[in-house]
């Protein structure tokens, strides 16, 4: 085969890409499972009288599980992907129709904005943001004073704000991205949820 490849290569290859999407199709049936069962949870638990439950969520359907591959599907396609371009018979129109040579990655800080989701857990509020190229992000928090006021820097998804609930009240949040030690990008969209 080109580049020295056996067929035991190209099953690896297949192995891992099946696994792969077989394993992030997991995770977000899970994911969508767990918050259909907190908001159930949270309906039958709180109300309001009168409203019906409905049907109890269901679990998800696993599709078949693909061939178990072993652990390190990136460090294997990347020591694949160093074969290839080390090869005396690489070139540049090979590396762009394999798919192998990535564009140019221009991060514009500017337009940085992070998505943010609130999820209620156990009386707490999980602040759920996604990582990125950033470093970690600042939390601010308006708890019914009209203002906003620092919560946490969090540098690991998710962040749970522990604060004790003590009477209903509207809680709101907002995010902004940090890098080297500043905050950069937009502040996140202004996200609330009624506690207590």
């Amino acid at each position: 085969m080109a580049f020295g490849f056996t067929a035991p290569d190209s099953t690896s290859v297949n192995n891992d890409t099946a696994m792969f999407a077989y394993l992030l199709g997991q995770v977000e049936s899970f994911t969508t499972a767990k918050e259909q069962r907190v908001g159930y949870k949270n309906l039958i638990k709180d109300g309001p009288i009168g409203k019906p439950g409905g049907a109890v969520p269901t679990g998800p359907v696993a599709p078949v599980v693909p061939t178990v591959v072993a652990p390190g599907i990136f460090p294997r396609i990347s020591a694949l992907v160093q074969r290839i371009k080390t090869n005396p018979a690489y070139t540049e129109a090979i590396g762009r129709d394999l798919g192998i040579i990535g564009a140019e990655q221009i991060l514009d800080t500017n337009a940085m904005k992070p998505a943010v989701k609130l999820v209620p857990i156990a009386g707490q509020v999980e602040i759920q943001w996604v990582k990125g190229q950033a470093d970690a992000v600042r939390i601010e928090t308006d708890k019914g004073a009209g203002a906003w006021s620092f919560l946490a820097i969090d540098s690991v998804p998710h962040y749970t704000d522990t604060t004790p609930i003590t009477a209903p009240a509207v809680w709101k949040y907002r995010v902004i991205y940090i890098m080297a030690d500043e905050m950069v990008g937009q502040w996140s969209d202004v996200v609330s949820i009624n506690v207590g």
